[in-house]
């Protein structure tokens, strides 16, 4: 692995990893080889931001750096510049003047490199940025304060990695980049810091280009990609993990409408606006991927449920027991806490109910021939009993009033997750394109049933103060209806 920085001295670092005892597998990237450069970037820039936050104080800013158009372009035309000659090489830095007023974005540090033939892990991406944390020239550009804008560009070319940072800052922002420089410097060293925090361990997912020898035997993978690590790594705010890619299925709301959290199959969790990250499964090994998050009443926690009937219980959120590791009909589909959140409900999508902790059984559809399976549930908080909706729109209720449904409707998608409302009065159901379909005292304030979507509704949360309520889509888009919007997952 060769790496050069401008304004370092040029050095040749070689990354060995740990062959892995198990062959990796990959997400699947779209676009081809264009698809992996880009998610090779982003990695890149993400493992970037994650070492600039570990050196961040209010009495040393160290500002997140944002990617910028003409950064990343000038990057990438490098990138393929170095894999067209077969030579690790620093780009030259533009001309910075006025010509583009005090907005205009100056490059004044670029790094260059490329990576070894695949060593798993510690070849791929995030070998490339631990060799860059390891110099202290191209770790002076990675921390450097002065810089808000980055360019980082990647070609696989030869089996290989060939990459490009560029930093720089708007030309009429060099006053106040000069003074964080300085006040980095005089309290964190020159080159800044000593020794990498975050990148100089195994963190993060890293991605291979196509062709990259990843995996023992000298495994070869034809596609590229992300890879999990074979064992469990810490996690790292800010770096780039299988969330980036593992679909979302799901997201449970604060009860006063301050925030909420999305999850993703591979349990990975994102907490938005006064919601806690209580913890998550993100790079543990599961047995059934997620399906479903629900919160405790006080919002103090919250529990996974995986499709075997696993349950992981986060923050006040307590374990009552679980279906995993015993033969299911069907696999689950919904939980449902009881009001005092102790105890819950598992629903499979065959309809059939297991009770656990306060939670009594009512009854269920697990004996009975349903024209669509389950796909959700919700508790009713005035009754103590629950509701089942399935595909089509068919409502089940148990000791719980019914409200109505859309079994005998023509529905453009499928019915995919539902919410109670917070009095017990009534339900929501959304369906896969975002139609939300709502009864009894719950109302209807919109929908994404009109909209192009660039990926599927997965499910929904409501919002008990405003009565309105918020729709997640599996690439974690969030679309808020009469309740604040958060930020997407």
């Amino acid at each position: 692995m060769a790496v050069t920085a401008l304004l370092a001295m040029v050095g040749l670092l070689t990354s060995v990893g740990l062959i892995a005892p198990t062959p990796a597998s990959a997400t699947t990237v779209p676009g081809g080889v264009a698809g992996v450069e880009s998610l090779y970037a982003q990695d890149l820039v993400a493992r970037i931001n994650a070492e600039r936050a570990a050196r961040n104080s209010p009495g040393t800013p160290v500002p997140q750096v944002q990617v910028n158009g003409s950064l990343q372009a000038y990057a990438q035309a490098w990138a393929a510049h170095m894999a067209a000659t077969g030579a690790v090489a620093d780009p030259p830095l533009p001309p910075c003047n006025t010509s583009g007023g005090g907005a205009q974005v100056c490059i004044f540090a670029a790094n260059s490199g490329d990576t070894g033939y695949g060593y798993w892990p510690g070849d791929g991406s995030d070998g490339m940025n631990n060799a860059y944390m390891s110099s202290a020239g191209h770790r002076e550009n990675e921390l450097g304060a002065a810089y808000t804008s980055v360019g980082v560009g990647v070609t696989c070319s030869g089996n290989q990695a060939w990459t490009v940072e560029v930093f720089g800052y708007a030309y009429g922002d060099y006053p106040s980049a000069s003074a964080r420089q300085a006040a980095q410097n005089n309290l964190q060293g020159h080159p800044v810091p000593a020794n990498p925090q975050v990148a100089g361990v195994q963190t993060g997912n890293p991605v291979y280009c196509p062709g990259q020898t990843v995996g023992p035997g000298h495994l070869i993978t034809n596609t590229g990609g992300q890879f999990s690590y074979p064992y469990s790594v810490p996690a790292v705010p800010g770096e780039p993990s299988a969330n980036t890619v593992s679909p979302v299925v799901g997201m449970a709301a604060v009860p006063n409408g301050s925030g909420y959290w999305v999850v993703r199959s591979n349990g990975a969790v994102t907490a938005h606006g006064s919601a806690v990250n209580y913890g998550s499964m993100a790079g543990k090994p599961l047995t059934a991927p997620i399906t479903h998050v629900v919160a405790t009443p006080d919002a103090k926690g919250y529990w996974l449920v995986a499709s075997d009937g696993g349950i992981f219980a986060f923050g006040d959120a307590a374990f009552f027991g679980s279906m995993g590791g015993r033969r299911l009909n069907a696999p689950v589909v919904g939980l449902a806490p009881t009001p005092d959140g102790r105890g819950y409900w598992l629903v499979a999508s065959d309809g059939g109910i297991f009770a656990f902790g306060d939670a009594r059984f009512k009854g269920s559809m697990g004996a009975s021939r349903l024209n669509a399976p389950i796909v959700g549930m919700a508790n009713d908080v005035s009754t103590g009993g629950y509701w089942l909706v399935a595909a089509d729109g068919g409502v089940f209720a148990f000791s719980a009033p019914f409200k109505g449904s859309t079994g005998n409707r023509h529905l453009n998608q499928p019915v995919n997750g539902m919410a109670g409302a917070g009095n017990g009065g009534g339900y929501w159901f959304v369906a896969s394109d975002g139609g939300i379909f709502s009864f009894g005292q719950a109302r209807y304030f919109g929908s994404t049933g009109a909209i192009r979507l660039n990926a599927p509704i997965v499910g929904m949360a409501n919002d008990v103060s405003t009565g309105g309520y918020w729709l997640v889509a599996a690439d974690g888009g969030v679309f808020a209806f009469n309740a604040p919007f958060y930020g997407a997952g």
